[in-house]
């Protein structure tokens, strides 16, 4: 199980390993997904479909070009982050944290998630990622400014660069980006 603790007291394992192996049960994601839909914060997170039934979240967690971390603290659900368009050593980060950790928690999860993201290494010891790159709809300023307390920098703005499903209408996106230093 590859897994990870970050200041703070918060530990992400990752839903699938890299040989494939499933580290988290389904009830796990069930136990996540209850909490988002519970909150109604599906449609801010997965803006770009209105299938947000708990089948559609766990065909996409079980896909094998989405690469899922589920955050605990105390035991409890603290965060998830999902890693997708996998370029060479760049890839896309998507980021949400549950209710309660809203503030300082989600801000720390993300910053510590990110360090990690940059710091890992290959087999042969070389960096995996020399940069995470994040879209976020420029109607969403909560997300883009917990982006940059996080420590992504804001690249610039895609037109029409993001699609919302529940109004069907593409919007204006941010390009964030975090490089290795």
């Amino acid at each position: 199980m590859y897994g990870f603790e970050m200041e703070g007291g918060y530990t992400f394992y990752k839903y699938r390993d890299f040989d494939g192996t499933v580290s988290l049960s389904e009830a796990h994601l069930k136990w996540f997904w209850t909490i988002l839909y519970g909150a109604g914060t599906l449609p801010v997170i997965f803006y770009e479909t209105e299938d947000r039934s708990f089948e559609s979240f766990r065909r996409l967690a079980e896909m094998e070009d989405q690469h899922f971390f589920f955050g605990f603290k105390d035991q409890q659900p603290s965060g998830m982050f999902w890693l997708n368009g996998f370029a060479p050593r760049s890839c896309f980060v998507h980021i949400a944290s549950m209710p309660a950790f809203y503030g300082r928690g989600a801000v720390e999860m993300a910053r510590g998630g990110l360090r990690h993201l940059l710091a890992v290494t290959d087999a042969s010891g070389g960096p995996l990622f020399d940069c995470i790159k994040g879209l976020i709809p420029a109607a969403n300023p909560l997300a883009c400014r917990m982006a940059e307390k996080a420590g992504f920098k804001k690249v610039g703005v895609i037109p029409q660069g993001a699609y919302l499903a529940d109004q069907d209408i593409s919007t204006d996106a941010v390009l964030f980006a975090a490089v290795r230093e």
